[in-house]
């Protein structure tokens, strides 16, 4: 894309690498589109400019209805920019936030066909990124995206820490930073990570969705919560969560990783 093409706009927040704003990209064909910027930070290392290419190169190759799309990148002059669709409602944990009751009122009857839609599209989207040989490496509620129109549509955004598989069944990582309470205990442990570490963590986010945005092991240090899970543990279905979905759950965090 090219840079005068791309107006910054509003501040939405800021990533590993840098910022990320709204903006509105103007094209000769479709006119102006609202879109979300990633803009790097002038001071960051050559590894860190890779790695943020690198991001909107695993995007580039994704086109699916639940995931992120990627516009462009601005890669002449500075600053660096990664331009996507912008996705109106905020992040998944938050957004569930509009669904819990007042104290003593009733979670209205409407919300769980809106969570089990959430699950699903979820699914959706992660099952392609398995079809395309993808692992995500950091499925978490806060790292899917909900457009505001209707119902909500989620989107599964962040690709930071995915990574390609083509030949290999599993990626042995080197990662510093690893969301522990949504990651499977062979990554954990071993640093194994494949489609199947990416289903333990659906099951976290699973949770989350049907808790109403309650973080897995939240009473829990880190420590604890790998304990635990070590020694059998599962947390318990959150309130009201239909039998169904829990045993899905249980399902996904499933001891045996071919399982």
């Amino acid at each position: 894309i090219i840079r005068h093409q791309i107006k910054v706009t509003d501040y939405l927040g800021s990533g590993q690498f840098g910022t990320v704003n709204k903006g509105l990209w103007t094209t000769p064909t479709a006119g102006s589109v609202s879109v979300a910027i990633k803009t790097l930070n002038d001071n960051t290392s050559e590894d860190e400019r890779v790695k943020f290419l690198q991001e909107a190169a695993i995007m580039g190759q994704f086109h699916h209805p639940n995931v992120v799309k990627l516009h462009g990148v601005v890669t002449i002059g500075h600053p660096i920019m990664i331009v996507l669709e912008l996705i109106s409602g905020g992040d998944l944990k938050e957004y569930l936030n509009k669904f819990k009751p007042s104290p003593g009122e009733l979670v209205l009857s409407s919300v769980p066909s809106i969570l089990l839609s959430f699950c699903r599209q979820i699914a959706s989207g992660m099952e392609y990124l398995s079809r395309k040989k993808f692992v995500h490496r950091d499925l978490a509620a806060r790292n899917i995206l909900v457009s505001d129109e209707g119902t909500g549509i989620c989107k599964i955004a962040d690709f930071g820490m995915s990574r390609d598989l083509k030949d290999e069944s599993y990626y042995i990582s080197q990662a510093k930073k690893i969301p522990i309470k949504w990651t499977a205990p062979e990554a954990l442990h071993y640093k194994k990570y494949s489609s199947a570490s990416d289903v333990w963590s659906y099951g976290a986010v699973m949770y989350e969705i049907w808790s109403l945005g309650h973080k897995p092991f939240e009473k829990s240090t880190n420590q604890e919560s790998i304990r635990l899970v070590d020694s059998g543990y599962r947390l318990p279905p959150p309130p009201g969560c239909p039998k169904p979905m829990y045993k899905l759950m249980m399902q996904c965090w499933n001891p045996d990783t071919h399982d």
